[in-house]
C-alpha cells in the first residue's frame, strides 16, 4: 500500500491518540503538502527536528495498529463488502427483473454500496 494511502489511514484512525504537535505536523505535511522546512519555521524548531517528529509520529501510529487492528480491519472488511457486491451482481443477473428474488438482491447490493461509498469519504 503507498505510504501516503496507509499514513492517511492510520491518522483517520489513531489521530485522537496523538499529541495535538504531532497531530498538527502530520496535517501540516501530509494534508497541507508543506515541506520540512515550513513547519519547522511555522513551529520554531529545525527540519531536523520535524523530520524526527514525523518518523516517531509514524512509528507510534504503525505501533497502535500492531496492537489494535484497526486499518487492518477496516481493509479486510472493504474487501469482504466488495467481495458480497461482486457476487450480488453476479446473482442479479441470473434473475428476472420481475422476479421478487431481484427486488431483494437489488435492495441488499444498495445498502452494501452505500456501506461502501460511505467508508470512501
Amino acid at each position: 500500500m503507498e505510504k501516503l494511502v496507509r499514513t492517511g489511514l492510520l491518522f483517520d484512525f489513531y489521530s485522537g491518540l496523538l499529541t495535538e504537535k504531532q497531530r498538527n505536523v502530520l496535517q501540516l505535511y501530509y494534508g497541507e503538502d508543506w515541506s520540512l522546512a515550513e513547519i519547522a519555521e511555522a513551529e520554531g524548531v529545525s527540519r531536523q527536528a520535524v523530520h524526527d517528529l514525523l518518523h516517531r509520529t509514524e512509528r507510534t501510529m504503525e505501533e497502535f495498529e500492531t496492537k489494535l487492528g484497526l486499518v487492518k480491519r477496516f481493509l479486510d472488511e472493504q474487501r469482504i463488502l466488495s467481495q458480497v457486491a461482486d457476487r450480488l451482481n453476479s446473482l442479479l443477473a441470473t434473475v428476472t427483473k420481475d422476479d421478487r428474488v431481484y427486488t431483494e438482491i437489488t435492495g441488499i447490493h444498495q445498502v452494501i454500496q452505500s456501506l461502501l461509498d460511505s467508508q470512501e469519504d
